[in-house]
C-alpha cells in the first residue's frame, strides 16, 4: 500500500468522528482534494475504511462512531 493510503488510515484511526475529504486532505498533507477523494474511495472499495456519501460530499471512518449522551 502506498504512503498516502497509510497516512489516511492513520488519520482515520485516531479521529474521534467521521472525517470529510477536506479534513483528511489537510491532516495527511495531500495537495489536491480530488487526489484525497480518489485514495479514500479506493480504500473504501478495498474495505479498509468505511464511508458514506452525504448531501455535500463524502465522510470516512474506521472505527464505528462513539455515541455519547449529552
Amino acid at each position: 500500500m502506498d504512503e498516502i493510503k497509510n497516512r489516511i488510515i492513520n488519520c482515520l484511526r485516531t479521529a474521534k468522528i467521521p472525517q470529510g475529504v477536506e479534513n483528511i486532505r489537510v491532516d495527511c498533507k495531500i495537495g489536491n482534494w480530488n487526489t484525497a477523494l480518489k485514495h479514500c474511495l479506493e480504500l473504501l472499495l478495498q474495505e479498509k475504511i468505511n464511508g458514506q456519501k452525504t448531501s455535500k460530499s463524502w465522510i470516512f471512518w474506521i472505527n464505528p462512531p462513539q455515541l455519547t449522551e449529552i
